[in-house]
């Protein structure tokens, strides 16, 4: 087993989620990787989670991320607080999110994805509804 640095564990997914590629977010996982967050079935492999990192980054191509601050329980699990933020349907969304991460290898082996996804959902729906038609046209352009 590698010896895991989790600061420059950090550093690497902070660069990774800072202009966000599938290849870049895989780069940082094992092949046999699990990850498991709220509004998704859990994925686990390579393949399932670079289609899931596919469908979010088509979904909102803007989407950046900063880390917001983190800790080490140790050489092997470290808790990341990032915030998330881009475009959906023309209107800007942010959330965030504090994943549990166990390293194995220097690479991500689980992460659990902690976020409220009731919120983030009422953030997507929400519309002017009472306003005229036309001008919510205008504002979803």
């Amino acid at each position: 087993m590698v010896q895991t640095d989790p600061a420059e564990f950090v550093r690497r997914f902070a660069d990774a989620w800072s202009a966000p590629t599938v290849e870049g977010l895989m780069a940082l996982t094992r092949p046999d990787a699990t990850l498991t967050q709220p509004l998704a079935a859990p994925a686990h492999g390579h393949d399932r989670l670079a289609n899931l990192f596919d469908e979010l980054l088509q979904t909102i191509p803007d989407l950046r991320g900063e880390v917001v601050s983190w800790a080490a329980a140790d050489e092997q699990t470290v808790f990341v607080e990032l915030r998330l933020a881009g475009t959906f349907g023309r209107r800007p969304i942010e959330w965030v999110t504090v994943d549990k991460i166990v390293l194995r290898d220097g690479l991500v082996a689980e992460r659990t994805a902690h976020f409220d996804g009731l919120r983030l959902l009422g953030s997507i729906a929400r519309r002017p509804r009472g306003w005229p038609v036309w001008l919510r046209a205008k504002l979803d352009r």
